[in-house]
């Protein structure tokens, strides 16, 4: 929770510019400014409700759009997903300026991304990485976008842009993630890693007597000893890796899925 929210908070662009309502429309500074007052402070039912009054004036498109990418943050905070997906998308509906456009892009991209839409996901960020803008934390898109083309079993593409994510963002927790994932070619159902190689052969053995096929994978964790992991299977997409794990933890065993 608290890395989905800190991302989304990366994605906020400055209102401050004020109101700019014409002299003649009653009440309506003062509900944005309410809206805006509220949604620094992190009060995030008072934000929706005081952006929800402004838009209910009418404003003009450019502004519109903007305050609906507000309101759905807002809403993503108070775990209202789909009042937020509406409004994301109503924002981009409104053909917003940017860097509004990329940043509602990228906020209703995270909600397909965490919702497990890869497809969706994989659309909403492509025009954002395609034009790689200054204003989004570009590498954590192109990481999340992978992920998803690996969830879909597009491997190919996938390595691609980790490829590019390691290259042109060295050092960065993305980027190290990337390194990670970039020569992947299927998911596997992990049941644990041991420190030592006789622990990994006694779990692969249960493993064997409850039915399954494991295998006894070495791997480093950056800035720990070496483990033994033991996994099973090999599955090119998530949905299928989903649905071999329910059978592993049926069996009694903690599963984890990874690349």
């Amino acid at each position: 929770m608290r890395r989905r929210l800190a991302f989304v908070t990366l994605l906020l662009v400055g209102l401050a510019a004020g109101c700019n309502a014409p002299v003649n429309s009653r009440g309506t500074c003062t509900d944005f400014d309410d809206g805006y007052a509220s949604f620094e402070a992190g009060k995030w039912a008072a934000a929706r409700d005081g952006f929800t009054r402004y838009l209910g004036t009418n404003p003009p498109a450019p502004r519109r759009a903007e305050v609906c990418y507000y309101r759905g943050l807002a809403e993503v905070h108070l775990q209202q997903r789909a009042e937020a997906k509406a409004d994301f998308l109503k924002a981009l509906s409104l053909d917003p300026r940017e860097p509004i456009r990329h940043f509602a892009q990228v906020a209703l991209g995270n909600i397909y991304f965490e919702e497990g839409d890869d497809p969706n996901a994989v659309a909403t960020y492509s025009p954002v990485v395609r034009s790689a803008p200054t204003d989004v934390p570009i590498d954590r898109v192109i990481l999340r976008m992978s992920i998803s083309l690996q969830r879909i079993g597009k491997w190919s593409a996938a390595a691609a842009y980790l490829a590019y994510l390691v290259h042109n963002y060295p050092g960065t927790p993305a980027s190290e993630e990337g390194q990670r994932r970039m020569n992947a070619t299927a998911f596997a159902v992990q049941v644990g890693a041991f420190g030592t190689m006789s622990a990994a052969n006694t779990e692969a053995g249960r493993l064997r007597r409850a039915g399954f096929s494991p295998r006894v994978v070495p791997m480093t964790a950056k800035g720990s000893q070496p483990l033994q992991a033991v996994q099973v299977g090999s599955c090119q997409t998530y949905a299928e890796a989903a649905a071999l794990a329910a059978r592993v933890h049926k069996a009694g065993f903690a599963t984890v899925i990874v690349p």
